[in-house]
C-alpha cells in the first residue's frame, strides 16, 4: 500500500475527517482525489484495535456526553512489529470515478484509464508518449463535480445520461468533456458515438438533475446501499459545503484534570464499574486509602472527592460549559495543582467598572475536541440534537477520533445586573426577536418545519457573540495571532444567574502550547484599550449604510448589522460559522444610538 500524501492531524478534526473528499498530488504532480475511509478502516491498518491503540487520550466529562469510552488520536508516526516497524496511516477511497483527460477530453470511469500498480495515478494510454520508464504520462483529472444530498450520500456525477442520447446509441463508447467558452454553458459533454451534447449550464441547481434519484451509497463506509428520499444535488467535489465537521469540544478544569484525577488513575476502571454507589466508601477505605500518596486524607473525604466527579459523569447529556464557566470565574484552583488549568484574573479597567464583571488572563489551558459525525450542504447548529448527520463509522463504537491542545487565552464575563436591565429594554428585546424570526425561518428553508428550532437568538447572545468578534479582530492587530488561530468559546445561558462571558483562545497541539502573546493582552493595563478600540471600530463600517441597515447579512438568514467588513471571522474560529451576529447591539444604530449596551462607555459616560 503507498502513501499518496500527507494532512495534518488537526485537520482530520477540521475538514478532511471519514467522509471527506481530499485533493492530493502524486508522483510529478498527478492530481488524485480521494474520500477518507471511516473508523473501522482505522483498525484494518493498526495493530492495535480500538481503545487498545497506543494513541489515545481520555477526558471523562466529554466521554461521558458523547457516550463513549475514549478518544483515539488520527494516526501518525511509526507501529512497532516485533522488531520492524510500519508508518501509521489512514486509508482513503478513489472518488470522483469518473476522469477527464486534459489533452484530448475523454471522459471515462477509472477502470478505462491505464494506471501502475500500487499507485494511484490515472494516465491516458492515447495522449502519452515513449516507451518503458521515458514514457512521458498525461495524467487524467478527476471530475469536478460530484452528487450528494442532505443525509451525506455520494455518487458520481450522472455523466453518461446527462447528453441527450439518439435512441439508437448503444452508451458504450467514451464521452467527451469540452470547455468551449467561460462558466458551465462552455463545458459541455459530448457522446463520440450519436453526437449528442449538452452543456452544464444549471446542472448545480436545485432540481437539475431531474428524475435521478440518490442510490444511498455512504462510500467512506463500504455499507450496503440504503433507501433515501431526499433529492439529489450536484455541486463542486471542492466545494465548502461538501462537509461540516461536528465537532464537540471540553476544556480540561477542575474537578477533572490535575493531580488528583491524576492519582486516581490506576483506580478509576474499577470506581467507574461499581454496581452502586453504596459500595463507593468500602471500596476506598480497603483498596485506595492504604496506596494513597497522602496519607493524612481521610478515607471519608476521598470518597466525597470522588463521588464530585462521577455525579458530574451521570449527566451524560448535559452542558459541560456550566463547570467551565464557574471555574474560569472562580479565581483558579484552590490548594491543588492543575498543570492544565492555569489563570490569572485581573481588576476591571476603570472605563469598564459596572460592564464587565470578570476578566481573566487564561496563561494554560487543555482542549480536547472530538469529532462525532458531519453533515453536508449546511452544517448543523451545535444546539440541535435531532439533526440528521452522517456517521463517521458503520456501527456505534466505543471510542471516536480527537485530538488535544493547548495554549492560552482571555476570559470576560459581563456583569449580570448591567446586562439584564439593558436586555429588558423594549427596543432590544423586539431587535432580539427579529433576529431570532430570521434565523428561524432560515432554518425551516433548509430543514422544514418538522422539528423546532433548536435554540433561542436573544438579545445576551448577540451581545456575547458579537463583543468576542470584535476582540478577536482586533486582538490579531496587537497579539500577533492571526483571526484564524484565535477561537471563541461562549458562555451563554437566559435569565437571573445565567451564564455571560466568551473565552477568547489559541492553542496548539504541541504540548508546551502557544507563546503567551494572548493571554498578557488579558492584563489589566492592555485589555481595556483593546476593548475600547474594538468598539470603536464597530461604530462604522466600510459597506455602510448597507450593512448598518442588514441588507447585507439577509442571505445569512439574519438581516442584522454585520458583514465580512465589521464582524465576520474565519469559520474555523466562530462556533456559530458566522451567524447571530449583530454589531447594532453593541454600538448602536445610525437610527437609535442608545440601543448599544457600550453606548455609555463609548459617549465617555462619567
Amino acid at each position: 500500500m503507498k502513501p499518496i500524501g500527507k494532512i495534518r492531524r488537526s485537520q482530520v478534526l477540521t475538514g478532511n475527517g471519514p467522509g471527506a473528499i481530499i485533493d492530493f498530488r502524486g508522483e510529478n504532480g498527478a492530481p488524485v482525489s480521494v474520500v477518507a475511509a471511516g473508523l473501522e478502516a482505522w483498525d484494518k491498518l493498526a495493530i492495535k484495535k480500538g481503545l487498545l491503540n497506543d494513541q489515545r487520550i481520555h477526558h471523562e466529562p466529554l466521554q461521558a456526553r458523547l457516550q463513549v469510552n475514549g478518544f483515539r488520536l488520527p494516526p501518525v508516526g511509526d507501529e512497532k512489529v516485533g522488531r520492524e516497524k510500519r508508518p501509521r496511516l489512514l486509508p482513503a477511497y478513489r472518488f470522483p470515478d469518473w476522469h477527464v483527460c486534459p489533452k484530448c477530453n475523454f471522459l471515462q470511469r477509472s477502470r478505462l484509464w491505464s494506471s501502475e500498480i500500487g499507485k494511484p495515478e490515472l494516465w491516458c494510454p492515447s495522449c502519452s508518449s515513449g516507451r518503458g520508464k521515458r514514457i512521458k504520462k498525461v495524467y487524467a483529472v478527476p471530475v469536478r463535480f460530484i452528487v450528494t444530498c442532505p443525509a451525506g450520500h455520494l455518487q458520481d456525477f450522472p455523466w453518461m445520461s446527462w447528453p441527450k442520447h439518439a435512441e439508437a446509441c448503444s452508451r458504450k463508447k467514451a464521452l467527451k468533456l469540452v470547455g468551449e467558452g467561460a462558466g458551465l454553458k462552455g463545458l459541455k459533454v459530448h457522446c463520440t458515438e450519436c453526437k449528442a451534447e449538452r452543456d452544464l449550464d444549471g446542472a448545480l441547481s436545485p432540481g437539475a438533475l431531474g428524475k435521478i434519484s440518490c442510490d444511498g451509497r455512504s462510500l467512506w463506509l463500504k455499507m450496503q446501499p440504503e433507501p433515501c428520499n431526499h433529492p439529489p444535488v450536484a455541486i463542486q467535489r471542492g466545494a465548502s459545503n461538501a462537509y461540516f465537521p461536528v465537532i464537540e469540544s471540553a476544556l480540561d478544569v477542575p474537578p477533572f484534570g490535575g493531580s488528583f484525577r491524576e492519582m486516581l488513575e490506576d483506580f478509576w476502571p474499577d470506581i467507574i464499574a461499581l454496581d452502586d454507589r453504596a459500595q463507593l466508601p468500602d471500596f476506598v477505605r480497603k483498596r485506595i486509602h492504604p496506596l494513597w500518596p497522602e496519607p493524612d486524607t481521610r478515607p471519608e473525604d476521598l470518597t466525597a472527592r470522588i463521588l464530585t466527579l462521577l455525579t458530574m459523569l451521570d449527566n451524560k447529556t448535559g452542558d459541560l460549559r456550566p463547570n467551565e464557566h464557574l471555574m474560569l470565574r472562580s479565581g483558579g484552583p484552590d490548594g491543588e495543582e492543575f498543570p492544565e488549568f492555569q489563570i490569572s484574573p485581573q481588576a476591571i479597567p476603570n472605563d469598564l467598572t459596572g460592564v464587565l464583571d470578570n476578566v481573566v488572563s487564561v496563561e494554560r489551558l487543555r482542549e480536547v475536541r472530538a469529532l462525532k459525525a458531519f453533515t453536508r450542504l449546511s452544517p448543523v447548529e451545535a444546539a440541535d440534537n435531532s439533526a440528521f448527520v452522517a456517521p463517521l463509522s458503520e456501527k456505534k463504537l466505543n471510542w471516536l477520533p480527537a485530538i488535544e491542545v493547548r495554549g492560552e487565552g482571555i476570559f470576560i464575563n459581563f456583569d449580570e445586573t448591567a446586562v439584564l436591565s439593558w436586555e429588558n429594554a423594549p427596543d432590544v428585546a423586539d431587535r432580539a426577536a427579529k433576529a431570532h424570526n430570521a434565523a428561524e425561518r432560515a432554518w425551516q428553508d433548509h430543514n422544514g418545519s418538522d422539528r423546532p428550532f433548536p435554540m433561542t437568538i436573544s438579545a445576551r447572545l448577540l451581545l456575547i457573540h458579537t463583543t468576542a468578534h470584535a476582540l478577536s479582530e482586533r486582538l490579531s492587530l496587537d497579539s500577533g495571532y492571526s483571526t484564524a488561530s484565535i477561537r471563541e468559546r461562549l458562555y451563554v445561558s437566559p435569565g437571573p444567574g445565567g451564564m455571560c462571558g466568551f473565552l477568547l483562545y489559541t492553542s496548539a497541539p504541541d504540548s508546551d502550547g502557544t507563546l503567551g502573546g494572548l493571554s498578557r493582552k488579558g492584563r489589566t493595563s492592555e485589555i481595556g484599550p483593546i476593548l475600547l478600540a474594538a468598539l470603536r471600530d464597530l461604530e462604522w463600517c466600510s459597506s455602510d449604510p448597507l450593512c448598518s441597515s442588514g441588507i447585507l447579512s439577509l442571505s445569512e438568514g439574519s438581516g442584522s448589522s454585520a458583514c465580512h467588513c465589521c464582524t465576520f471571522l474565519p469559520e474555523t474560529s466562530c462556533e456559530h460559522f458566522n451567524r447571530h451576529l449583530d454589531r447594532g447591539m453593541l454600538v448602536g444604530t445610525p437610527e437609535n444610538p442608545g440601543l448599544g449596551f457600550f453606548r455609555k462607555v463609548l459617549n465617555g459616560r462619567p
